[in-house]
Formats: C-alpha cells, sequence, structure tokens
C-alpha cells in the first residue's frame, strides 16, 4: 500500500489536500483488502478497497501520482458494501476483473452468485447512482454478508418501494424476490446499516446464522449520463 503521507508530492488542488487529511486521521481503523497498480505515460496510479472496521462500511481510494513527480491527486469514496466501492474505482479506471477475479480473497465475492450480481454494478458504467430517498422506479435490495476468509456473498432482489424492502429486511420470511428488468433504484438504509454494524462483530457469519445485511443502493439512470 502506498504511503498516503506521499512525502516529496504535495496535492494538486484542495479536493486532494482534504481527502489526504482525512484519510490520514483514519487510515488506522482502515483494512486493506484490494490494491491495482497501473503505470502509464500519465502517470503511475492506486486503486485501493478497504473494510472500514470502526463503522463496517467499504472505504475506496483512488490516487494518482502526477507526470511532474511533484503532485498527486487522491478521491475517497465511503460505500455500504464492497460491490459498490468496486463499482466506483472501475468507474474511475481501475480494471473490473481487479474485484471479480480474487477467489478466496476477503474483498471479491465469494461463489458465482455474488459475482454476478457484482458484475450487474462493475459492469454498468454509470446506469447506477447511490440515492437517499426513494423514487417511482422498483427498488433493488443488496444483502452482503463477510467471511474474512473467503469473501463476499452478495444477494439482490426488487421491491416496489423502499417501505417494501425495509419490510423484507426485518421479517425475512420469503426468499428475495426476482431482480426486475429495466430501470432499478436503491436506497441507502439507515436502519439496516445500523442493524449490520451491530450483528458485523464477534464470530464469523455463517448461513445458519446470516447477519443483518445492508440496504444498499444503485438509483438507475440512463446508460449514457454521466454521473454527478
Amino acid at each position: 500500500m502506498p504511503d498516503f503521507n506521499l512525502p516529496g508530492r504535495r496535492p494538486a488542488d484542495a479536493a486532494s489536500a482534504e481527502a489526504q487529511v482525512q484519510f490520514l486521521a483514519a487510515e488506522d481503523a482502515y483494512e486493506l483488502l484490494t490494491e491495482v497498480h497501473l503505470d502509464h505515460d500519465g502517470g503511475a496510479e492506486d486503486f485501493l478497497l478497504f473494510a472500514d472496521v470502526s463503522g463496517y462500511s467499504a472505504v475506496a481510494a483512488h490516487l494518482h501520482h502526477g507526470e511532474d513527480g511533484k503532485t498527486f491527486t487522491l478521491a475517497t469514496e465511503t460505500l455500504p458494501t464492497f460491490a459498490l466501492a468496486a463499482a466506483w474505482l472501475v468507474q474511475r479506471g481501475a480494471e473490473t476483473d481487479s474485484f471479480l477475479d480474487r477467489s478466496g480473497h476477503p474483498g471479491a465475492p465469494a461463489d458465482a452468485r455474488s459475482a454476478s450480481a457484482a458484475a450487474r454494478l462493475l459492469e454498468s458504467g454509470s446506469r447506477y447512482r447511490l440515492v437517499d430517498h426513494g423514487a417511482e422506479r422498483p427498488f433493488l435490495l443488496h444483502l452482503e454478508t463477510v467471511d474474512p476468509d473467503r469473501g463476499y456473498k452478495l444477494r439482490e432482489g426488487s421491491f416496489s418501494s423502499p417501505q417494501e424492502a425495509q419490510q423484507w429486511l426485518e421479517n425475512r420470511r420469503t426468499p428475495l424476490p426476482p431482480v426486475a428488468d429495466g430501470d432499478v433504484s436503491v436506497v441507502v438504509s439507515p436502519q439496516a446499516n445500523a442493524a449490520r454494524t451491530r450483528t458485523a462483530t464477534g464470530q464469523r457469519r455463517t448461513a445458519a446464522a446470516e447477519p443483518a445485511p445492508a440496504l444498499a443502493a444503485a438509483a438507475a439512470t440512463s446508460a449514457r449520463r454521466s454521473v454527478r
């Protein structure tokens, strides 16, 4: 992992300077899961995926070393699931396979079904973006569980409203409904994230004692529309 103090280099802009300060302040709580390094004519790049062990979330970091050898740009993003964090890195130039073809790696899908669900996000370009409110379209529930030795399992299902998704999440008496065709939007649920925080500590998760999941979200936009 690169030294984020980046001796000998300075931030290329105010956003990078702020991101560096925030990252260094929280660095002790981050566990590196996946690191991808690329060298090219415009300078080197690092794409990093972390687990935030203090907040039970995923943290993505994109570090670009300037070609001049004196500057850098840094952007970070905290997201509720590893798949969403990996998708953010892919949109910034990382290779998709770096986050899908890593069997047994804690930051990668643990099985084929999880890989399929993750690929939906990683290969969708700008089709999905996170939202924090409802929309008049189907809602996609992403249910992620993590095994530190094998990676994460990701399951998904469609609902007609965020309230319906939350009700299923609280009861969980039936299988997840199939994913709807067409546009899909997802809502991050504070209640679900709180439940995940309460259950993510302690013993390894098993199928017999599946923890409360993160309700993650991706609002579908036109594939041609850029991310805001």
